[in-house]
């Protein structure tokens, strides 16, 4: 059985203490049985897996492991067109605040209380924003972030054990809930946040696209020529080498000077590329072939360091 096939049966959801605690038995003992140590870097709520040691390893690749809630609209992402990604940002803003307004007017209306009428408007926006991070878990998270958890464990099974001391590997916690757990390590270990070269993967598992964004400080290490000819040498996807300063790609990457994010797209005529669905009960779809690309390409290039 896949690495994938196993996740999701095994551990679909990794959004309470409980079931994140279990998924963090179950990967160390898959890290364990693949010869690797593993330990768990905590502060506060956030608990971080840690694989290796990302402060003297070439390379470091990342995912967070934690589920995000159900949402009745879904999370669509536009990383290269800006415009329509802030549209539809406001779209959803647009429609908390009209939610808000709606309840809060009618509230005020039949009450003739102005004052109840504000708060229970600002009430229910809050109560909103609240569900968005802690509300009920979406029971379908292949894609966010599933697919990244995956492609992790594909890349640690196919580094040759002469390699492995030049990449690490951290699971982040809590990123659903602002990127927290990325941001708990990256405040403990300002070295490697400064310095440290990080590939993030983040809803790789739906769309042949396979896009890798770089800033322009990654782009001018002498690694990012080796990383552009172990992707592209890959049969399977389309990579994309793209640079991050006009692309929009919120996820743990951005808590490191040298973060590179990587994610799969699909693509439509109006639009370009896009990545739809996550955060609700159709995030079904994660496919083997980005696993096998991304663990095929990724492993080499850690070789190659």
């Amino acid at each position: 059985m896949s690495f994938i096939q196993t996740l999701l049966e095994a551990h679909p959801i990794r959004k309470s203490k409980a079931q994140k605690q279990a998924f963090r038995d179950w990967f160390q003992l898959q890290a364990e049985q693949m010869g690797y140590a593993s330990q768990i870097h905590t502060k506060g709520s956030n608990n971080n897996i840690i694989i290796g040691d990302p402060e003297t390893a070439k390379v470091t690749y990342t995912a967070h492991y934690d589920t995000p809630a159900v949402m009745p609209i879904p999370n669509f992402l536009t990383p290269k067109n800006l415009f329509f990604y802030l549209l539809y940002q406001l779209l959803l803003v647009a429609v908390f605040l009209i939610l808000s307004a709606v309840v809060g007017g009618t509230v005020g209306f039949l009450t003739r209380n102005p004052m109840l009428s504000a708060l229970l408007a600002i009430a229910v926006c809050y109560g909103i924003l609240f569900l968005m991070m802690f509300g009920p878990a979406n029971k379908n998270c292949a894609n966010d972030n599933t697919s990244g958890v995956a492609a992790v464990m594909e890349i640690m099974s196919r580094l040759p054990e002469s390699d492995r001391s030049k990449a690490a590997f951290i699971l982040f916690d809590n990123e659903e809930k602002g990127m927290l757990g990325s941001s708990a390590y990256a405040s403990t270990h300002k070295a490697f946040k400064k310095n440290g070269l990080l590939i993030n993967l983040d809803c790789v598992g739906d769309g042949e696209h396979i896009f890798f964004f770089t800033n322009k400080k990654t782009r001018a290490l002498p690694q990012y020529a080796l990383l552009c000819e172990a992707v592209e040498a890959q049969q399977g996807r389309i990579p994309h080498m793209d640079k991050m300063e006009t692309a929009i790609y919120p996820s743990d990457q951005m808590m490191f000077k040298r973060g590179i994010a990587v994610c799969a797209c699909n693509k439509a005529k109006a639009i370009g590329y896009y990545v739809d669905k996550i955060h609700t009960k159709k995030d079904t779809v994660c496919e083997q072939a980005n696993l096998d690309f991304l663990g095929e390409s990724l492993s080499r290039f850690a070789s190659q360091l």
